[in-house]
């Protein structure tokens, strides 16, 4: 075991919620941690310490030191809460004989030498670009990024960071140093990030309950189909509760997990086996029979018909489908997300012996997106979600961890902040794909002891999180900071 890994052995185990019977935290045979709080920054510290030291010194280091000294400084200065990604009302209007939709208002643009504030800077130049790129002003566009460039800061305001996500991924040297920094301690920044913020649990706990609440009592056998396994981390507390309904029922209902595997995994076999085999231990110290397995799309839709022809046992299927959680790290394509989720519609409308569920968790802004008419107001919505995203991770990090929170920013932010990606992304919802996927399904109600749970996950009241149900009968929740939405989770069926 790495010397990281083994940092998380000495915690005790997170007790089980009394009401629901489910473990609203990971679970000890997972990621243990302290019982008392989930902010151990202190282990935090301990896990990046090398890594952090060789980052400061990264950060602080080449070309603009005094621009870096300077935001450095400003960390060290508690925040205030007007640091919003907030535009005025108008665009940016570069060329007078280009109408478009929106106001002619003007806003001047900073000029070089004039002082302004590099946040209020930014916010102008980002308005600008997200106009110059929907009016296809491709050389003006450009201009505008390279400004940005040059005044955004890994380690400067929420909206210096965002910026800087944004755009020195593909072209900045020192950003694909600073990702494959980031990159020596995935596993255990991974943990520690799972363990301090609750985007993760909130999503894992709300689909977990909406699955076993929706289960039937007699389903012989609790099939999850699972359009992104990762690291298994949702399904090791649901194997802990259905462990506990075993015991309280006094009946073995079997657990099988199918992992669909994408085209494109084919070089990360050994991350699945590895999960494969933490599951199974973790399963048979619980006396939980559990069988785990991979296969394409199509292969499992297979298999499933071939079973039901042969008139097999009483399955009850949940497809799970978690996209562009900040834990993952990576956004899987919005064609394989809308993929999954047909085929989940198809044969659980063919599956009338035992029905189904679908659970869904969406940390993007597509679905505030969806009333945006130009790239302009799309663009400005994601920029939105992800400064809010940012600004919930700073403010719940010491001052004195401020590079360790650049390198978990790093490595579970910044893969879904790119200006190239919401440009391809707005061009298919502007033509109409994806759009009407869930046509056709009727919620799940999501129960009141799972919103009081939930709202007690993410200390509602003692935080600036809160938890909103919504929806069709009433089959959505959603988690917000400071009244914007981050996660949403939602329950369906055929």
């Amino acid at each position: 075991m790495d010397a990281y890994g083994s940092q998380f052995d000495d915690f005790p185990a997170i007790p089980f919620n009394e009401s629901l019977n489910f473990p609203i935290h990971v679970d000890d045979n997972a990621f243990p941690i302290d019982d008392e709080s989930l902010l151990n920054f202190e282990e935090l510290e301990k896990i990046l310490n090398g890594e952090v030291e060789d980052l400061n010194q990264w950060l602080l280091s080449g070309s603009d030191e005094e621009c870096l000294s300077s935001s450095c400084h400003q960390l060290s200065i508690e925040k205030e809460s007007n640091d919003e990604w907030s535009f005025s009302p108008s665009f940016i209007s570069v060329d007078a004989s280009i109408n478009t939709n929106f106001s002619q208002e003007t806003l001047n643009m900073p000029l070089e030498g004039m002082e302004i504030d590099n946040q209020i800077g930014l916010i102008h130049l980002g308005k600008a670009l997200g106009e110059a790129t929907e009016n296809e002003q491709g050389d003006l566009a450009e201009v505008i990024k390279e400004r940005i460039r040059d005044k955004a800061s890994p380690v400067g305001e929420t909206s210096e960071r965002l910026l800087y996500y944004l755009f020195h991924q593909s072209k900045d040297k020192k950003a694909d140093c600073l990702e494959q920094e980031c990159d020596k301690n995935f596993e255990a920044t991974m943990k520690v990030f799972y363990q301090i913020f609750p985007y993760g649990m909130f999503a894992h706990f709300t689909a977990n309950s909406a699955i076993l609440q929706t289960k039937p009592n007699n389903a012989e056998v609790l099939h999850i189909v699972d359009f992104d396994i990762g690291d298994g981390l949702q399904w090791s507390s649901m194997i802990s509760a259905v462990a506990q309904q075993e015991k309280m029922l006094d009946q073995r209902v079997p657990l099988k997990l199918t992992s669909i595997k994408w085209k494109e995994e084919d070089c990360v076999q050994g991350r699945f086996k590895e999960t494969k085999m933490r599951l199974l231990n973790h399963a048979s110290s619980l006396g939980v029979k559990l069988k785990v397995e991979e296969m394409e799309l199509q292969g499992m839709v297979s298999e499933i018909r071939r079973k039901k022809r042969r008139g097999g046992n009483r399955e009850f299927l949940a497809f799970n489908c978690m996209w562009s959680l900040p834990l993952l790290g990576r956004r899987r394509s919005r064609r394989q997300f809308v993929e999954f989720i047909s085929v989940a519609k198809d044969l659980l409308a063919k599956n009338t012996t035992t029905n189904g569920v679908i659970t869904i968790g969406d940390g993007d802004a597509w679905e505030k997106s969806k009333n945006c008419h130009g790239f302009g107001s799309f663009f400005d919505s994601y920029m939105k979600h992800y400064h809010a995203l940012l600004d919930s991770i700073e403010c719940n990090f010491p001052v004195h961890l401020a590079e360790a929170r650049v390198a978990m920013e790093c490595l579970f932010v910044a893969p879904f902040v790119s200006c190239d990606d919401w440009k391809r992304m707005w061009e298919e919802r502007k033509e109409g794909n994806y759009c009407d996927f869930k046509y056709g399904l009727k919620g799940v109600g999501l129960s009141n002891e799972c919103w009081l749970e939930a709202k007690e996950l993410v200390k509602e009241g003692e935080s600036l999180y809160g938890v909103r149900i919504e929806g069709e009968n009433v089959n959505e929740m959603v988690l917000e900071w400071k009244g914007t939405p981050l996660i949403r989770v939602e329950a369906w069926r055929s």
